[in-house]
């Protein structure tokens, strides 16, 4: 009987820390993206770099750009940055939810059980 409810606390106390690691977990994500979003605004930018030449051609050779094309190809690049951080953000936002949303429920419910079963 004693060795049963030694495993029965192992395992209520192990739920409850994975439970409470997947909420500690999904909040420091969610306060990092804050921090990058609001505070460290430019944590997530990369310089851009753009080829000065066009492909080769078929003898060889390169041609240089022209810097209307050179504008083009950054504007074209910045705008492709900025979409890649909004999504990694809201792939970030969704994953740190996704842990909260998992870890709450099975911390509080193993830890409302164990603090039960301490007034019994």
């Amino acid at each position: 009987m004693a060795l049963n409810l030694t495993v029965r606390k192992i395992y209520l106390y192990l739920f409850a820390v994975v439970g409470l690691v997947l909420m500690i977990t999904g909040s420091v994500s969610l306060i990092d993206l804050g921090l990058k979003t609001f505070v460290f605004k430019q944590a997530d930018n990369y310089p851009i770099y753009v080829d000065r030449f066009a492909a080769p051609t078929k003898e060889g050779t390169q041609e240089e750009l022209t810097e209307e094309e050179i504008a083009a190809k950054e504007a074209k690049e910045e705008e492709r940055q900025r979409q890649q951080r909004t999504s990694d953000r809201q792939r970030q936002a969704s994953n740190a939810v996704a842990q909260l949303i998992v870890g709450l429920p099975l911390f509080v419910y193993h830890w409302r059980l164990i603090q039960k079963e301490g007034q019994v």
